[in-house]
């Protein structure tokens, strides 16, 4: 795979995966066709670009009451007639780098906004991939982004975040799985040593379904976890990184 921030080329490399095919969403290349095929399948879709982090350019689109509804970001709503004009008016917003096109997860809810699940991953001292920490990124308000910054949301121990959903018996083994799914991830990364750390994005559906969204492998924010009451996650992650880099080579 060449090292780049694709989302569709992570998301072929990850499908040739047996285990973990079944964690990958429904993502096809954005277009005319495949944003009439999706609409048609799915009650929402999510509009990305393929080179962006971070919620930039995110576009979210569905049908409501015979027509179609879009909002990018953190915007106002657009609406649309017909899929022609609803794939003129997002490509107006989007220009014309590729983008994928993703069917819209249920998500879990907490105080009624939306969250996904950061895993960090991280190298030591051995250089082996070791669990670092993990926090729910929630929604801020009237966004369809979780990025924490962009969006006005805010971090939240996952724990916390899956109690309105689940119950203690899912939470421990989502929780469980999560981890065991960052290891799995993190292995396909070992044949290129310069990558140390992996941010890695999960979605977790109202019945405790796990999405593997993106994994984020270009230096993933550690001051994110500093948002959490509690600061052990954002010191082990420092840890790691310290006995990393100075480690023996």
């Amino acid at each position: 795979m060449p090292f780049h921030s694709s989302k569709w080329a992570l998301h072929n490399y990850y499908s040739r995966s047996a285990s973990l095919r079944r964690y990958l969403p429904p993502t096809a290349i954005f277009s005319r066709k495949t944003l009439r095929d999706y609409m048609s399948r799915y009650s929402s879709v999510f509009i990305k670009p393929d080179n962006e982090h971070m919620g930039r350019g995110v576009i979210k689109a569905w049908k409501e009451k015979g027509r179609y509804t879009f909002v990018k970001e953190k915007g106002s709503q657009k609406h649309a007639s017909s899929i022609d004009q609803l794939y003129k008016k997002v490509r107006q917003k989007s220009g014309s780098t590729r983008h994928i096109i993703q069917k819209t997860i249920p998500l879990a809810k907490v105080h009624g906004r939306r969250f996904d699940i950061r895993v960090m991953m991280m190298r030591n001292a051995a250089g082996k991939w070791e669990f670092a920490a993990m926090l729910a990124k929630v929604a801020g308000k009237d966004s369809i982004i979780t990025n924490v910054r962009r969006g006005g949301g805010y971090a939240l121990k996952v724990s916390t975040a899956l109690a309105p959903t689940l119950s203690k018996a899912q939470i421990e083994r989502v929780t469980k799985r999560l981890i065991q799914l960052g290891y799995e991830i993190s292995a396909h990364f070992n044949q290129f040593k310069r990558r140390s750390e992996l941010g890695i994005d999960f979605a977790v559906d109202r019945s405790g379904r796990i999405y593997l969204i993106e994994v984020n492998h270009e230096v993933p924010s550690h001051v994110l976890f500093l948002r959490l009451k509690d600061k052990a996650p954002y010191r082990n992650i420092r840890r790691l990184a310290r006995a990393y880099r100075n480690r023996k080579k």
